[in-house]
């Protein structure tokens, strides 16, 4: 059955972001007074509620014209509060130390991150050290103690403890409680809100574009197992303010299930305005480093993870060789150097690129000089990988170069160095090249040269379109869309197979110990203690062997 023909309810909404506003205008309408304005491209209704300290709901109270959403060019009225009335703009300036985030900040100052982003403009990509921010200061209100009972749902509890270290940095505690699920029952509707940045039309983004098709597909499989459900579809435009807006009109509280967005900054307001109601939030893609949730699911594998996965290879029985280059992976060559600790034979090798003209007439320069009965150095040339092959130590080859034309070069190095011993009946240690999972980004690698080198490399997601399951759903997806799909396609599937799934029972639980596998990645969710993140802990280990087929693990 086709896509288009089953139940599902899309809301594409497309909000604006953040700019100056000015009032035109004050008018009075049956005794009440409004400033007339004018709104212009990128404004949102919550920024102007900031700026004219009411509420969105007053705005949109007051304008019938917003049903439909706030749009650059609309003559709009904003109720004017009385003076007596007016909240009295309150801040004081702060200086970043190292390690405060803005969510931190705003947890410490009984604050949002939306309310510190709306007060410094000048720090979207983030805080730095040393920089000076403005603090806005709230009115602590005096609440009644409530009464006595306990709450049948709860929800993460976080209480800042402020300490101040020498450093004057504040350590921060969070202490995360136990959430219980909301599950639906047979015949009951899903409401899920999808949560993507699809772009505009002008400049569409073709990966989540891709995400949002696979989901579709996903929830077509959640159908046939008799499931109604209702998808809601917000397109983020990778814009902060928007998220927010979309928070602020509040259609996100009558979810059942928000996946997305996909940026953790982004995120995080969503899982904290979600936090008392325990709605499940997917991170289908991001590797979260600043949320603490107990109510959020990260689908990519914690790099804390790698290890468990990777330990035969890097356990002290072999030998391991780490080639650099001048441009060095920073974030991959510190993964690799954590996992060395058991491993004391390490080799460091500089590799520079000669080009064989430049080997070929040193060596004949070297020769002359054996034949005038000169002493001659036989250093290799950095470019050859011949000496490092040789031994008797199985041996792991760690390439840690972040460029592709280098990582091509060096593989082809090893491989030709492997060759040319083989030809000569010298020996060849038994070796694979640990792979850096980036390398699957690079358009000109040859890969043939992946098995020629027996490389193994772990990834966070892993499709095979040779299996049967990955050809079935390409020739859907095709039939659907006149399209290959791409990676992005396949994990919106899960995404949706997984988790809209759950919400008829294993949500419950939380997902804790529930083994799925909608295509060829599994997942297995795990709490982490520190954040209270749910963390698929599945990497794929990826084998490219010299019989050029593939194995994972």
């Amino acid at each position: 059955m086709k896509i288009r023909s089953f139940l599902i309810t899309l809301a594409f909404i497309l909000f604006g972001a953040v700019s100056a506003v000015s009032a035109q205008d004050v008018v009075v309408v049956n005794g009440v007074k409004y400033a007339v304005h004018d709104v212009v491209k990128g404004e949102t209704l919550y920024s102007l509620a900031r700026r004219y300290g009411v509420t969105v709901d007053d705005i949109i109270a007051a304008n019938a014209v917003l049903t439909d959403g706030l749009k650059a060019g609309q003559r709009i009225k904003i109720p004017v509060k009385p003076a007596d009335e007016k909240e009295q703009p309150k801040s004081h300036v702060h200086k970043v130390v190292r390690g405060e985030t803005l969510y931190s900040l705003a947890k410490q100052h009984n604050l949002t991150v939306e309310e510190l982003r709306e007060a410094n403009p000048h720090v979207k990509k983030g805080l730095k050290a040393g920089q000076l921010i403005e603090i806005p200061i709230k009115s602590v209100a005096v609440e009644q103690p409530a009464p006595q009972q306990t709450p049948a749902v709860q929800a993460e509890v976080t209480t800042p403890q402020t300490e101040q270290s020498q450093s004057g940095a504040v350590a921060e505690q969070t202490v995360v409680e136990p959430v219980s699920f909301r599950t639906l029952k047979h015949g009951d509707r899903a409401e899920v809100a999808l949560m993507l940045p699809l772009g505009t039309k002008e400049q569409p983004s073709q990966n989540y574009l891709d995400f949002y098709r696979g989901f579709l597909i996903g929830l077509d499989s959640v159908r046939m197992s008799g499931h109604s459900v209702n998808l809601s579809l917000y397109n983020t435009a990778h814009d902060y303010n928007r998220v927010v807006e979309i928070i602020s009109s509040g259609v996100l509280d009558r979810a059942d299930l928000v996946v997305g967005p996909v940026y953790e900054d982004e995120l995080i307001p969503v899982a904290t305005a979600l936090r008392e109601r325990s709605t499940p939030i997917v991170s289908p893609l991001a590797n979260l480093t600043q949320t603490t949730s107990n109510n959020v699911f990260q689908m990519s594998p914690s790099p804390a993870s790698k290890l468990a996965k990777v330990r035969g290879l890097f356990d002290g029985s072999k030998r391991v060789v780490i080639i650099s280059t001048d441009s060095v992976d920073k974030e991959f060559d510190a993964e690799v150097r954590s996992m060395l600790r058991d491993t004391s034979y390490v080799v460091e090798h500089k590799y520079i690129y000669e080009h064989p003209s430049v080997i070929e007439k040193r060596e004949k320069e070297r020769e002359k000089m054996r034949e005038a009965g000169l002493e001659v150095e036989d250093t290799p040339s950095p470019s050859d990988m011949s000496p490092l092959l040789r031994g008797e130590q199985p041996t792991v080859i760690v390439i840690t170069a972040d460029n592709e034309i280098e990582v091509d070069r060096i593989l082809a190095a090893i491989a030709s160095a492997n060759i040319a011993l083989t030809a000569r009946s010298q020996r060849v240690v038994p070796f694979v090249v640990f792979g850096n999972n980036r390398w699957n980004r690079y358009r000109n690698i040859d890969r043939a040269i992946l098995f020629t080198n027996n490389v193994t490399m772990l990834s966070t997601y892993h499709a095979r379109r040779s299996e049967p399951i990955i050809r079935a759903f390409d020739k859907r997806f095709v039939e659907e869309f006149g399209a290959l799909p791409s990676l992005y396609a396949y994990r919106g599937y899960d995404a949706a197979v997984v988790f809209v799934k759950s919400l008829y029972g294993t949500m419950e639980t939380g997902l804790e110990g529930v083994h799925s596998k909608p295509l060829l990645t599994p997942y297995i969710f795990e709490v982490d203690e520190k954040s209270g993140l749910r963390i698929n802990n599945q990497w794929i280990k990826v084998n490219y062997n010299s019989n050029f087929t593939i194995t994972t693990e």
